[in-house]
């Protein structure tokens, strides 16, 4: 009995704490206004707020699952879709890991996916985008650079041209950078840019595309989808919302499988 009482006591901890710090995560992105406002922000928020109610009220729930069987099988239901989703979760983030290999050298053309801008600004993670690709240019300075992304809500230019600003501010020959400023998804990057490539390089080429490094993954398989071959050069996440961005691209994994978008 004591055991017993320990453990639902321990159980109760855990659920609170987790299912705060979770909370908290989405409280203060949105209150600080870090990036923008995503999926990313909020699945800590839809996470983690069962399991903070699931804590507070661990012993009703518990009296309730006693006298009443559909109790008993929500509660089962909730606990497996948890244990589903930590699976998929490790699973993503181990695929994400193993998808970054060594950038091949020599491309002809380095693809820069888009991300969020504030008004004319990049954002740190697009910065770490357009850093790791001009890395790669500086090695292979014959390739071209595509800037891909189109103009979002917020927005007051296209992420395109935020970022062919950018590269030309650090050095980067602008003969060098073409912007693709129509596209409002991955798909759209790379079948956009893809056109672009064609005009340019008639009998083939080459082609790597930078992105952050939880995004490399899907990336690849959305371009496969479309028959692009392309290699992905991952840059380095925001550590500090490293989480949001796992958690996103785990959503975003399953829901472009179950579509038969990957």
């Amino acid at each position: 009995m004591r055991i017993r009482k320990l453990i639902l006591g321990l159980l109760r901890v855990f659920l609170i704490l987790a299912g705060s710090l979770l909370v908290l995560d989405t409280v203060l992105l949105v209150v600080l206004r870090i990036g923008n406002f995503s999926l990313g922000h909020i699945m800590p928020l839809i996470i983690g707020t069962p399991l903070l109610f699931m804590g507070i009220f661990l012993g009703l729930i518990k009296k309730l699952c006693k006298r009443h069987i559909a109790w008993r099988i929500l509660v089962y239901f909730v606990a497996f879709s948890y244990i589903l989703f930590g699976i998929t979760l490790c699973v993503t983030t181990a695929l994400t890991f193993t998808a970054q290999n060594d950038p091949p050298q020599g491309a002809d053309a380095i693809i820069v996916l888009g991300a969020g801008i504030k008004g004319e600004r990049v954002t740190l993670t697009l910065a770490n985008r357009l850093n790791k690709a001009i890395e790669y240019h500086n090695a292979n300075p014959e390739s071209i650079i595509i800037v891909s992304g189109g103009q979002g809500r917020g927005e007051a230019i296209s992420e395109a041209f935020a970022m062919k600003r950018y590269l030309v501010a650090h050095n980067i020959d602008e003969s060098k950078i073409y912007m693709e400023d129509k596209s409002t998804s991955t798909v759209e990057n790379f079948v956009f840019s893809n056109e672009i490539i064609k005009g340019l390089f008639p009998n083939g080429a080459k082609i790597v595309f930078v992105t952050t490094d939880f995004h490399v993954f899907r990336a690849e398989q959305v371009a496969k989808k479309h028959g692009i071959e392309a290699e992905g050069i991952g840059s380095e996440s925001v550590w500090y919302i490293t989480l949001n961005n796992y958690l996103r691209e785990c959503a975003a994994i399953v829901q472009y499988w179950i579509t038969g978008k990957i």
